[in-house]
């Protein structure tokens, strides 16, 4: 006579076995997938400041802008940092003196990436330096996810300086 016990946890055993691999799959699967999101967020985030950084040192549109007549951002003329154009975008993209023109300024730049621009040298606007130390947002108070730095080479007052732009989520 067979015993019949033996045979349901035969069944029992097969259905285990089943749920554990399904378990072990889902891991692997979830884990090979995940290091590939985290690399495209980083990625637009990498484009997006590229793309930033690329109409910052454009002459914008129209070439002399000003806050109410720009279409895109731009700070140089004759391939230098402009003063007039510095100021402009200083004054719209201050958060904290103009939160609607740092919104603007996002979106002129096509972004939901919040973003800092300083220079090696201090940034002076109506012959004094700017006390927040760059244009946009500050984000050494900030909580940030995936800051990325892109650093550009230009002209500004007669002295080559690198341009910084931080983009960050």
């Amino acid at each position: 006579m067979i015993s019949k016990k033996a045979q349901a946890w035969g069944f029992d055993l097969i259905i285990a076995s089943i749920i554990f691999i399904s378990g072990i799959m889902l891991f692997y699967v979830y884990s090979i997938n995940y290091p590939k999101e985290s690399n495209e967020k980083l990625d637009k985030l990498f484009n997006s400041g590229e793309f930033m950084a690329e109409m910052l040192l454009s002459e914008g549109l129209p070439s002399d802008w000003d806050q109410n007549s720009v279409v895109r951002i731009g700070l140089t003329s004759n391939k230098k940092i402009n003063d007039t154009k510095l100021k402009e975008f200083y004054e719209m993209a201050n958060n904290e003196l103009n939160p609607q023109g740092y919104k603007k300024s996002k979106s002129l730049f096509n972004t939901n990436y919040n973003f800092f621009m300083t220079f090696s040298e201090p940034i002076m606007v109506d012959e004094r330096i700017i006390e927040e130390g760059g244009i946009g947002q500050n984000f050494e108070n900030e909580q940030t996810t995936n800051l990325i730095k892109i650093t550009r080479i230009t002209t500004y007052q007669n002295k080559l300086v690198s341009l910084n732009l931080y983009i960050w989520e």
